[in-house]
């Protein structure tokens, strides 16, 4: 059985659309075919990648891992089949999350202007190393170190943080919030490619985590909801805005750091 791009390219459309009909529409092909394509990667890999049910298909953890690597895989195979010698392909610039926040748009409009022919394509990617090393990046902004030595990373800025809090929350009438004042609400954490844990906290002072997130996505909604805060940096506040999330300034030591990994720095005029 010969496994190549085609079955990389249906599994990928199999996840953004949810649905194997939905994929065998957009790839004008036969729902059978795609199906039986799904299974022969799965048969290839040895492991099952996508969980199918009623309502739909969504990648398995296995899957999640496998995505990244089949983007990548993707990416590199368009990349060259479409070269174009005499123009220089997007950078790929990752992010787990919240770009650099107030940042971001001026950052952009400065490389358009002094670098005209490359484009900037910004790629999330729920990962600490923003796609990075997985392929999905060329460079990536970091606010968390991953230990590799392999990866240069140059400081852009240190962030205050903010507390994240429902609409309803007593917080709110706070001018400030010190990490003291959270010892008693439960805490929602991203515990994958966030930057908060309880190591922020003196012993004995330390939240109880209501729940554990690995996307931005589920963290908003699980504060939305009531069942915990967030404490992130303000970038977060200036990507993510949410009709039921208040952002409060919050008062901690040290600053989150924010990096530029793979490149040097940017100039950003403040």
């Amino acid at each position: 059985m010969a496994v190549g791009i085609h079955h990389l390219r249906t599994f990928l459309m199999a996840v953004d659309e949810g649905s194997i009909p939905k994929a065998a529409a957009r790839l004008y092909e036969a729902q059978s075919a795609v199906s039986r394509r799904l299974a022969e990667l799965e048969r290839h890999v040895k492991q099952t990648l996508l969980e199918r049910s009623a309502e739909g298909v969504q990648p398995t953890v296995a899957g999640k891992m496998f995505c990244a690597k089949a983007d990548a895989a993707v990416t590199a195979f368009d990349d060259a089949m479409h070269s174009d010698l005499h123009r220089a392909r997007a950078l790929r610039v990752g992010h787990a999350w919240s770009a650099i926040g107030v940042y971001t748009s001026e950052i952009l409009r400065q490389w358009k202007k002094a670098n005209p022919e490359v484009l900037v394509r910004l790629k999330r990617a729920d990962d600490p190393a923003g796609g990075l090393t997985t392929g999905q990046s060329d460079v990536a902004i970091m606010r968390t170190h991953t230990g590799r030595r392999s990866l240069h990373e140059e400081l852009l800025l240190r962030e205050p943080r903010v507390v994240a809090v429902p609409s309803d929350c007593p917080l709110i009438d706070l001018d400030e919030v010190l990490l003291r004042d959270l010892a008693d609400c439960p805490l929602v954490i991203n515990s994958f490619s966030g930057t908060t844990n309880l190591d922020l906290w003196e012993e004995g002072g330390q939240p109880v985590v209501a729940v554990e997130v690995d996307t931005i996505d589920d963290r908003q909604s699980y504060i939305a909801a009531g069942v915990g805060i967030g404490v992130t940096p303000a970038s977060t506040a200036w990507m993510h805005p949410h009709a039921e999330i208040s952002y409060l300034p919050c008062r901690t030591r040290p600053r989150c750091r924010c990096t530029w990994s793979g490149l040097p720095t940017i100039a950003i005029r403040r």
